[in-house]
């Protein structure tokens, strides 16, 4: 993948996916952790796993360097299969996310540096099987926004994600067609998202190839509230939903932009000098700013 890529990656899947140093279920019950890292090898979605099935999970979470609440001391073996074991027991509070799964009911945690390890570890495994695939084959050449869509789909559906139409269309360089056929479901929460933000990067990958840009650069517009929360997200500026829709929240983070920037705190998105200070801030940091 493109450096720009690999750099911008925990950005953009930190508000999507949230940042939790402990084990919890997320809503189809899988014990996950970290930013949206399932460490769970159970088939079937909010069920018991077989023996087998427990015995690959685990082997998944011990691959992280687990540490006992209020001290530095590495967890044993034992003491990670316990929590594993205990939180996959709870499936009731599967629904309520990383929110239900806090300690005392958790005692484990991995730190913030461990945590982006093992993210990139995950995307670089994902990366290596999604471009054994015939129709990745050219993957490395793609535009980098079109590389951030298909693995970010990768990041929520596993690498080997069938999805003939797409596979077609992106086989064929065929960016707008791709997007076309990117959705996945269920499309509730930070799916939906996901979603746009997929099909956004998509469609950017062929502006890049139609208008002859630099490939290796991830292209973003700063021309609506959906790309300012964007940028502000790329540059540092949380907490911040990507959902377009210009409240409170996206205002005081322009607010804040602005502060820091010495210019009117005004909070509005479109305001030239706010969008000018934007572009040359994401042009400074490697992005093609259309």
């Amino acid at each position: 993948m493109h450096q720009s890529v690999r750099d911008y990656w925990i950005s953009f899947n930190d508000p999507l996916e949230g940042r939790v140093d402990f084990m919890y279920l997320d809503t189809k019950g899988y014990v996950s952790t970290g930013i949206g890292n399932k460490i769970d090898e159970t088939r079937r979605d909010n069920s018991a796993p077989t023996e087998e099935e427990r015995a690959a999970s685990l082997a998944a979470a011990y691959r992280l360097a687990w540490l006992v609440n209020g001290s530095d001391t590495e967890a044993r073996p034992d003491e990670i299969a316990n929590e594993w074991d205990t939180v996959k027991s709870h499936l009731e509070l599967a629904p309520f996310g990383h929110l239900g799964f806090r300690p005392p009911l958790t005692s484990l945690h991995v730190t913030d540096e461990e945590i982006d390890r093992h993210v990139f570890q995950k995307l670089d495994e994902m990366e290596g099987v999604l471009t054994s695939r015939p129709e990745f084959a050219d993957f490395g050449s793609w535009p980098a926004n079109a590389q951030l869509a298909a693995l970010s789909m990768c990041w929520a559906l596993g690498p080997a994600f069938t999805f003939p139409l797409f596979q077609a269309h992106v086989a064929q360089r065929n960016w707008v067609g791709a997007a076309d056929e990117c959705h996945f479901t269920p499309d509730v929460g930070t799916i939906v998202i996901r979603n746009y933000l997929d099909r956004a990067h998509l469609l950017l990958a062929g502006t890049v190839e139609g208008q002859g840009l630099p490939p290796e650069q991830i292209a973003w517009y700063v021309s609506d509230v959906f790309g300012v929360q964007g940028a502000l997200l790329a540059l540092g500026y949380k907490p911040l939903t990507q959902d377009g829709a210009d409240g409170p929240l996206t205002q005081a983070m322009v607010k804040k932009f602005q502060s820091n920037c010495t210019l009117t705190e005004n909070g509005a998105f479109d305001d030239p000098d706010t969008v000018n200070s934007l572009a040359a801030q994401l042009s400074g940091m490697g992005f093609t700013v259309l």
